[in-house]
């Protein structure tokens, strides 16, 4: 179904083989962070993907906010791994924090920012392994998380999230 494109357009994900409804209609806060993550990781090396699918075998197709990749994924594949993940969390935070952060460690994925907009800091994991992450650690205002790739500069929190819920 998902290969087909009948679902092209719904608030669904494929992970671990159920189909999720994980997203809410996007709110203006969330457009802002990311609209302003997509200006802060554009200069990268690797390639920037935006709201775009990571396919996570055997059965997992998550679309995390924002990705870097390294180089051009070939036509008609989605990248089974990238240098870096975001999801920028509002509403699913659960999932955010639970089986996305499991699939992708599952992915090799190097770098996870969950940026906890409410709890107004920037969740970094790293070191991913078969159970996950083992490292996390926050960043919360006025801190700044070290860049995740060549060509991006280290990340601020207090601008990301300056103007959002008080």
């Amino acid at each position: 179904m998902v290969d087909s494109g009948a679902l092209e357009g719904e608030p669904v994900e494929l992970l671990e083989g159920l189909l999720v409804e994980v997203m809410s209609p996007q709110g203006t806060e969330h457009a802002t962070v990311i609209r302003r993550l997509t200006r802060h990781l554009a200069p990268a090396e690797p390639w920037l993907q935006v709201q775009l699918p990571l396919e996570v075998p055997p059965s997992s197709v998550p679309e995390p906010d924002l990705a870097l990749v390294e180089g051009e994924p070939l036509p008609g594949r989605h990248p089974r791994t990238a240098l870096l993940v975001v999801e920028v969390s509002f509403s699913s935070p659960q999932i955010d924090r639970g089986v996305k952060a499991e699939l992708y460690a599952k992915a090799g994925v190097p770098t996870y920012w969950l940026v906890d907009v409410l709890g107004k800091a920037v969740e970094v994991r790293t070191d991913p392994g078969p159970g996950g992450y083992s490292r996390s650690k926050l960043y919360g205002l006025d801190t700044t998380v070290p860049s995740p790739a060549a060509g991006v500069a280290d990340l601020e929190v207090t601008p990301l999230l300056a103007g959002l819920y008080g």
